[in-house]
Formats: C-alpha cells, structure tokens, sequence
C-alpha cells in the first residue's frame, strides 16, 4: 500500500513539474511575443528589436530608443565635425544633428513629465532633422559615412516616434 502511494505522489509530482513548466514556457513565449508586437508596429523593426530587449512597456521603449538615438547622433555628430570643413553636404547635416539632439533631450523631458503631445512633437522635428540630413546628401549625389549613419538614424527615430504613439 506504502508503495501505492509513493508511485501516486510521484505521478503528481511529475504532474505538477510539467504543468510548471509549460507555464512558464508560455509566459516566456507570451513576453517575447509581447516584445515583438511592440516592435512589429514599427516600420523597421529589425532595428528596434535590439533597442528595447525585453521592455514591454511602451513609454519605456521610447525612453530607451531615445537614450539610443541621443548616443547614435552624438557619435555621428563627431564624425561629422571631421569633414565638415568643404562640405556642403555633411556642414548642413551637422548642423541638423545638433538640432536632433535638442530634440531628443527636450523628448526625454516630455516623457519623465508624461506630456505626451511634447514627446510627439520633438520626436516628429527630429525626424525631420535627420531626413533633412539625409536628403541633403541624396541632392549632392553623396554616399559616405555621415549619410550612413543619417539614414539609420533616421530609420530609429521613425521606430522611436512610432513607439511614443503607443503610449
């Protein structure tokens, strides 16, 4: 009879361990796929995937896009300060990365007060910043490094405006 019992407490041990398990698997598969919803609103999601690892929360998404966005033009803004000098093209697109980064720090601000109109409008002039950038290169017929990273800022900052509608 002991013996009974003892196989019984096993199965339902054996039971609930399954039953655990693929509870927890779906909640994996139900954040990741929460993720990706997040990103699969946005017309580049390949580029925000790696953005907002595991954020579910639309305001901090953008929050984390922007703090992102802010490092990725600051870095671009240096490489352009290098060529700038004879340079139509990258002197123009210098002077609207900086004007990014001030709109980018004033969205920052809009979204740690929860003004969500704010937040919409500097995310929007900034990406009107970078395809400024951008299409002063496509006018001059030039490809280079300043543009490259133009064209995948401007990317970002279109994934970053299209997270902020989603709060």
């Amino acid at each position: 009879m002991a013996g009974r019992d003892t196989h019984q407490l096993h199965a339902v041990a054996v039971v609930v361990s399954v039953t655990v398990s693929i509870f927890l698997v779906f909640g994996q598969v139900a954040e990741a796929s929460r993720m990706m919803n997040l990103c699969s609103h946005t017309a580049y999601p390949s580029l925000c995937q790696p953005l907002v690892k595991r954020i579910t929360n639309p305001r901090r998404a953008t929050h984390r896009t922007i703090q992102a966005l802010e490092a990725k033009t600051k870095l671009a803004i240096a490489d352009a300060a290098r060529f700038k000098n004879g340079n139509q093209a990258i002197a123009t697109c210098y002077a609207t990365l900086g004007d990014a980064v001030y709109n980018l720090a004033n969205a920052r601000k809009s979204i740690r007060r929860r003004d969500v109109m704010a937040l919409n409008a500097f995310l929007t002039a900034a990406v009107s910043d970078y395809g400024a950038c951008v299409e002063g290169f496509i006018d001059a017929n030039q490809v280079n490094t300043v543009q490259n990273a133009a064209v995948d800022l401007r990317k970002i900052s279109s994934n970053c405006l299209t997270l902020s509608t989603l709060i």
